[in-house]
This record gives C-alpha cells, sequence and structure tokens, in this order.
C-alpha cells in the first residue's frame, strides 16, 4: 500500500500503513522532502527495529530506502560510546532530539566517506532532521538478504567483506565499529549497512571496534580472526 504525502490521509490510514512508527515532526521533515522532489510515493516498513525503521519510497519508479531514527526509543547509552571523541559532533547538544538528530546526520556523513572510498554499501541521497534518504538495496521491492539469514560461509565472501573494511579504514578513516551478519547486505556482492556508529580513526576507541568487527565477522565464517585483523591494518 502506497502513500502519495501530496495528498491528505486519514490518521487510522496512516497507522495502518505505517505501523504507528511516525510522529508529527518526522511527518513533517516527510512532507517536506516529499515536496521538495526527493521521493513521490511512500510505501510501508520494510524493517522495524526499537531505534529505527527502514521504508520503501519511490522517485519516478527508482526504489530509495527511508531510515527513520526513533527519537523516544533511541538508546543513549549505546550511542554515547560512537559520538564521544568524534569532532564532527563535539558541539551537540545533550538532548534527546538533538542526538537523534546528530545520529541520522552522522550516518549519512559516513555513508557519504565510505562511498567515496569505493565501500559496497548504500548511497546516501540526502536527510533532514531523523529521516535519512538512501539508495534501495535489493530486487524489485524485496530487500537483500542478511548474511545472518542466509548459510553463506564462503572465504570469497569474507575476503569482499574484509576488503571492504580495509577500503574503510585506509581510505575513509572510518572503523565501521559494529559490524556482524546482522548487518551486511547479500546481493551480487556483500554491502555493509548500519554505518551510524561508524567512528573516525582518532576515536579513542577506534582500535578497539576494529579488532571487535573483525572477530565478530570471522566467528560467523570460522575464521582467523588475528590473521585477517592483519589484512586490514597492513
Amino acid at each position: 500500500m502506497a502513500w502519495d504525502l501530496r495528498k491528505r490521509i486519514k490518521d487510522s490510514e496512516r497507522k495502518k500503513i505505517f505501523g504507528g512508527i511516525l510522529d508529527e515532526s518526522t511527518l513533517m521533515a516527510l512532507y517536506k522532502l516529499s515536496n521538495k522532489g526527493f521521493f513521490d510515493v511512500i510505501y510501508g516498513p520494510l524493517k522495524q527495529g526499537k531505534e529505527s525503521s527502514v521504508l520503501l519510497a519511490e522517485k519516478d519508479k527508482k526504489k530509495i530506502a527511508v531510515k527513520i531514527y526513533a527519537i523516544e526509543a533511541g538508546n543513549f547509552k549505546r550511542m554515547h560510546p560512537y559520538l564521544i571523541g568524534d569532532p564532527r559532533f563535539k558541539r551537540v547538544r545533550r538532548d534527546r532530539r538533538s542526538i537523534i538528530y546528530a545520529w541520522c546526520k552522522k550516518e549519512f556523513k559516513n555513508l557519504e566517506r565510505s562511498r567515496k572510498a569505493g565501500v559496497s554499501c548504500p548511497e546516501p541521497i540526502t536527510f533532514m532532521s531523523n529521516v535519512l534518504l538512501m539508495s534501495f538495496l535489493g530486487k524489485d521491492a524485496n530487500p537483500y538478504p542478511r548474511l545472518k539469514d542466509t548459510k553463506i560461509k564462503t572465504k570469497e565472501t569474507l575476503d569482499k567483506i574484509v576488503s571492504d573494511v580495509r577500503k574503510m579504514f585506509k581510505k575513509a578513516k572510518l572503523v565501521h565499529g559494529d559490524l556482524s551478519a546482522f548487518n551486511i547486505l547479500i546481493g551480487k556482492k556483500p554491502y555493509l549497512i548500519d554505518l551510524s556508529q561508524s567512528v573516525l580513526l582518532s576515536h579513542p576507541n577506534a582500535e578497539y571496534f576494529l579488532k571487535r568487527d573483525i572477530r565478530n565477522i570471522c566467528k560467523w565464517f570460522n575464521e582467523d580472526d588475528k590473521r585477517y585483523y592483519e589484512k586490514v591494518i597492513k
């Protein structure tokens, strides 16, 4: 079921389409993005989580992913270690809304740096408040499966993932920070997603996060994480 934001819709119908995930400020951001021409229609959720949800939108019949960060459900304790030490966000106010908006902007900026470095990840389009628009990774209206939902355990796939981790590290000067089989999509190749927590190499915990990323992903493939860590940093 699709919703054209240029047309009014009853609250009951909106809740039926979106499962109650849209508050008034988020709705206003979506209206503004639609009016600016970033998408024509928006569909129901592709993925719903406690801290964020991803909707499907369309612009000139091209699919777009719309990620909405939940303002009230944001986990401050989880976000804090990834925001501290990042000069890009040192002046962010510490109220809930400001931090969620910074989290959204952070993912947009991290995606920009990663794409420029040649990393296989979504292409960022724009952001506003707690709404991020990016390229849709999938076929037709179906997103690619997460690695955790596949049985893929090949060394070739691991090598491609580690190659992207290395590009992030060497070229984008970033560490993913939360890499696992949950945030890698498998299409014709692996794609790294959920880069909101990614940190600059200057972050005080960058080395720890990198080692944890490599350990997590190598565990899925039953490979030696120390050897792959060396591949990334050499």
